[in-house]
């Protein structure tokens, strides 16, 4: 966001692009120490503001926040609607294109950030101030949090502040401490149920056009940087064939943390992209073929797509990790396991899934090898990647939801590294 700020307009450029998810750019994440439980992954020092507070609102989930429209042209004046599920202490941040974090909610106008459970919108008639959509186009995040107790990242932010010590700027930029705090409460609230969860979390994304001109994601200025780094999941990769259930069976639904999960790791893109492997994509890893990206592709790819087009087609991706979790795993499993199982197939490939020793360990219900078999499928392409052992560190967070992690494997286990592009 830029400074330009005034006791009643904010000039607020509005997001063209997203972050990339850690399954799509190699070496951004850390994975946390062996059998680490409700912890975040430490992000790497270059890590971006926009990825780390982004990654956090994913990982609590739970907050429904939107924006007034998806494209806004310049001037016109913007609004975040947030559901509150239930009373609490809510903070709503943004991030600007410059990756500074700014405190939008509390702020000087309105210090006190106690809210019931309902509906609130930001500004309202109370706020004394507008957001409004304004050059330069950029990258913008907004991410809203509801915590249980107090949390106040305006009065605890960066700016002038009083002899007194209370904050003087209408609008506080997030500090360190306040960024660490927000990564270890959602850590914490991934890896537990969601009715003990800390912390709820909602992001928002949307875009600023020029006064004339078509307005939409394809008349966006690139802003993405690494798509060549980017894997396709591998279930896109293989053929279609072979994984089905019995007439009449429909695919257990996915638990929404497990569907979070899988957007972290892939990162949204609203653009045409083309992949590691020169494969023309789109939005959470979407396959559009496998050839590079030409400008003959679908007219609505062309157009660019928003979030809730991109959450369609993630749903009919996952549909096919989701007939073969149900179709090879034969012991009952919770709601976690299965979602933690869907995303790991999903990037692995269902092939890979079937030859498996995890495979083997879950139908034989030894549990407590399950950490270790995950561990092992950490490289790509021959090398290891930091971005899949954070991703295998959160779905042993899922698979274990609520209870301890095995920290020691069996003295007879196979530790041996894995590449998802080729298994066992």
């Amino acid at each position: 966001m830029r400074r330009a700020v005034t006791e009643r307009v904010m000039l607020w450029p509005i997001v063209w692009s997203l972050a990339l998810g850690s399954g799509g750019a190699f070496g951004q994440d850390l994975p946390p120490s062996p059998g680490a439980a409700a912890r975040v992954a430490t992000p790497a020092a270059s890590q971006s503001f926009r990825r780390i507070i982004g990654d956090a609102a994913m990982l609590a989930g739970g907050l429904s926040v939107q924006l007034n429209k998806t494209f806004h042209r310049e001037g016109e004046v913007m609004v975040v609607s947030i559901d509150i599920p239930r009373a609490g202490y809510l903070n709503v941040l943004s991030v600007g294109p410059d990756d500074v974090p700014t405190v939008l909610f509390p702020n000087r106008h309105h210090p006190d950030n106690r809210v019931s459970a309902g509906s609130l919108t930001i500004p309202n008639a109370q706020m004394k101030f507008e957001l409004k959509a304004m050059p330069p186009d950029g990258a913008t995040l907004v991410a809203a949090f509801l915590s249980r107790e107090p949390l106040d990242f305006y009065q605890n932010g960066d700016g002038e502040r009083d002899g007194e010590g209370t904050m003087q700027e209408p609008f506080a930029r997030l500090s360190i401490a306040s960024r660490n705090q927000l990564r270890q409460l959602a850590g914490k609230s991934f890896a537990v149920l969601p009715r003990a969860a800390p912390l709820l979390g909602g992001t928002a994304y949307g875009g600023v056009c020029a006064a004339s001109g078509v307005c939409d994601a394809a008349s966006a200025p690139a802003g993405i940087s690494g798509s060549e780094d980017r894997l396709t999941p591998g279930v896109l990769l293989e053929s279609r064939d072979g994984v089905s259930l019995p007439k009449g069976i429909k695919p257990r639904p996915i638990y929404d943390k497990g569907v979070r999960l899988t957007k972290i790791s892939e990162g949204f893109t609203p653009r045409l992209y083309n992949d590691a492997t020169n494969y023309c994509s789109i939005a959470y890893g979407h396959l559009v073929k496998k050839a590079p990206c030409d400008g003959k592709e679908p007219p609505e790819f062309l157009r660019g797509l928003g979030e809730s087009r991109g959450d369609s087609l993630l749903l009919q991706d996952l549909r096919r990790a989701q007939l073969a979790v149900m179709g090879l795993v034969t012991t009952a499993l919770s709601d976690g396991q299965y979602a933690a199982l869907c995303d790991f197939t999903y990037n692995v490939g269902v092939g890979n899934l079937q030859k498996s020793t995890l495979l083997k360990v879950v139908n034989a219900g030894e549990h407590e090898r399950v950490p270790f078999q995950l561990r092992r499928w950490i490289k790509v392409n021959g090398k290891e990647s930091a971005a899949l052992k954070t991703r295998r560190e959160r779905e042993i967070q899922l698979y274990f939801e609520s209870s301890s992690i095995p920290r020691t494997p069996p003295a007879d286990e196979d530790l041996s590294v894995l590449d998802i592009r080729i298994g066992e």
